[in-house]
């Protein structure tokens, strides 16, 4: 019996009208049924995870409900991990295999095999192509983020946000700090707001307690427009929030942003 009951990490199954070759580098090895391994910063990908992975593909094309029904030459397997796993390329080496580059960081690997394998190397992956995996890193580069940060700004459908929400709360997890910084610059992106709008709030919050305790209009004011300009909030949100907090006309708070304001990005 195994320690852990049989898992694999992710399917993915194309859907019929899909496009026959991914455009992603990723993609490009993947039919109708894709059997991913995934593993974090701290984890080993050893022989073993190999062959388990492989083992996971023909459990999956096995408990087909009719005869051949996930066909071989329709499954792939892809193992994914951050940093260069030198010993299991050794070992498949020494066993026979070729592995061949055939993208930074993705390699394919050759051989006595039963489906097309690729092994991913996320740390070796193109920036601008891979930035939602870049970012996965316990380690993430403040320019992969802002890359990613970039690339959704305008990826708006429900399904799109949900996706961008999953791989921002999984790497915010992993590199806090890090976001603490990217939220404070000017620009940041609707998602990463939305996901850390309580810590944003608590950032305004205090920024107009100190314009209280000032105890005239002008510094409240000052303080709203200078935190939340800290923050990268919009224009709109400043604008907003200084006619709510002040109750003050739209015209005059536009007076209190071009006095205090430092440089907004819009939205």
């Amino acid at each position: 019996m195994s320690k852990e009951p049989i898992r694999i990490d992710l399917l993915i199954i194309k859907e019929e009208n899909a496009d026959k070759v991914m455009k992603n580098e990723i993609g490009h090895i993947m039919r109708k049924y894709n059997v991913l391994e995934y593993k974090g910063p701290g984890d080993e990908l050893s022989i073993d995870t190999f062959y388990k992975t492989l083992g996971y593909a023909c459990l999956y094309k096995g408990y087909g409900k009719t005869i051949d029904e996930i066909p071989a030459d329709e499954l792939t397997v892809s193992l994914f991990r951050e940093a260069y796993p030198r010993e299991l390329f050794f070992e498949l080496e020494r066993k026979g295999y070729v592995l061949e580059e055939k993208y930074p960081g993705i390699y394919y690997v050759r051989g006595n095999i039963l489906f097309p394998v690729q092994i991913v190397v996320i740390s070796r992956l193109n920036r601008t192509m891979h930035s939602s995996l870049r970012i996965l890193s316990a380690n993430a580069d403040i320019e992969d983020i802002r890359k990613f940060l970039e690339q959704t700004e305008n990826m708006k459908t429900p399904r799109e946000r949900n996706n961008i929400d999953a791989v921002l709360q999984a790497s915010v997890s992993a590199n806090y700090e890090i976001y603490q910084k990217v939220r404070r610059a000017n620009g940041m992106c609707e998602a990463l707001r939305e996901l850390m709008k309580d810590e944003i709030e608590q950032d305004v919050a205090r920024g107009e307690a100190r314009g209280e305790a000032r105890g005239e209009m002008r510094g409240r004011a000052e303080g709203i427009v200078d935190t939340c300009c800290d923050l990268g909030l919009p224009e709109d949100a400043i604008l907003e929030r200084l006619q709510k907090k002040l109750n003050i006309s739209l015209q005059t708070a536009q007076e209190y942003l071009q006095t205090f304001g430092k440089q907004i990005v819009k939205n």
